[in-house]
């Protein structure tokens, strides 16, 4: 099948999305305005337009796109995400059209104006499908008037063969991690804050690690810390990996997702989550039984969630045998990928 996707070429779930399919023998055709590399097919960087509003950078690119894909002649579109690339495809008037949709293209982005709220029931109109990765996200959807019929929810998932081995953790100390980038919406601020409220004989049993990048990072390099927490940068796997497998516990305090592919990872390395209890995150997470919840935002709620999970030696096994089941039989990539 002759396939063109219409998505930021930077981004790993870009990546690894469209080789999932070029590397099974489609003909396959990726247009971004950005660059990124890694891609097994052919990618067209299309020229971007100064320093205009992302809005008309995308609508600007329209023509050289339409070119594009006329002369390549797919037998189907898919575009990632609904603003920008959806928006493109929709204005294009390609079909049969797929939309990938990731969470905030849906869950936010359409609270912040009117002009947002009408482009995102223009596209939705627009798409013979939509792919959402949590069912919440497909609920969202179906407010936009999306019928079920054309919804599929298939969650961003986990290569199970990262974390195939179970690593075998040391008791002390308790390893925290974040993986979450560093900005306002992950809300990296709040563990900062928790681990600082923790007892000094507690802290000192523990070693908070942050890895990822953003515009955060100054000011949390700044938040004093004893111990200090450690900043890794951002990283990819295989290094990723090694640190999920040092990890005993994950902490992500995000004020909004889908289903987070970092959780997953997480949950497929045998870690406890403790997360924000958000819907996306309550459709993987049971309060005490393979993680630990906490209100958006409370640094004392999750402080008492750090402490209680680093006493708890049989909690965090327990969990980490659960979610390696629960990512083996419901988030497998390959699974998923093959329904999508």
């Amino acid at each position: 099948m002759r396939i063109a996707f219409l998505a930021d070429a930077s981004l790993p779930h870009t990546l690894r999305w469209v080789n999932f399919f070029a590397l099974r023998a489609h003909d396959c055709l990726l247009l971004s305005l950005e660059r990124g590399g890694g891609f097994t097919c052919p990618v067209v960087h299309l020229r971007r337009s100064g320093a205009l509003p992302r809005f008309l950078r995308y609508t600007l690119a329209v023509p050289a796109a339409s070119r594009l894909l006329r002369d390549f002649g797919p037998d189907l579109v898919n575009a990632h995400f609904l603003p920008n690339y959806g928006w493109m495809a929709a204005v294009l008037g390609v079909r049969p059209l797929v939309l990938t949709t990731l969470g905030s293209d849906i869950l936010l982005v359409p609270r912040r104006t009117a002009l947002h709220r009408w482009r995102t029931r223009y596209v939705l109109a627009r798409c013979d499908r939509v792919t959402a990765d949590a069912e919440m996200l497909a609920r969202a959807l179906a407010g936009f008037g999306v019928a079920a019929e054309r919804i599929l929810t298939v969650p961003f998932g986990v290569e199970t063969e990262r974390f195939a081995a179970a690593p075998e953790r040391p008791g002390r100390p308790v390893v925290v991690l974040s993986t979450r980038r560093l900005e306002r919406i992950y809300d990296v601020g709040t563990l900062v804050r928790a681990f600082a409220l923790l007892p000094g004989v507690v802290r000192a049993a523990m070693e908070l690690r942050i890895a990822g990048a953003g515009a955060q990072e100054g000011a949390l390099r700044r938040t004093p810390l004893d111990p200090p927490a450690r900043f890794l940068g951002w990283l990819a796997p295989p290094a990723l990996d090694r640190e999920l497998a040092a990890a005993h516990i994950y902490v992500s305090a995000s004020r909004s997702d889908s289903t987070s592919v970092s959780l997953l990872e997480a949950m497929a390395a045998g870690c406890l989550p403790v997360v924000s209890d958000i819907p996306g995150n309550r459709e993987w997470v049971r309060d005490g039984e393979n993680g630990l919840l906490f209100a958006c935002g409370d640094a004392a709620a999750l402080a008492a969630c750090l402490e209680r999970a680093a006493a708890d030696d049989a909690l965090r096994t327990r969990a980490g045998d659960l979610n390696r089941d629960i990512v083996a039989t419901r988030a497998s990539w390959r699974n998923g990928m093959e329904r999508v």
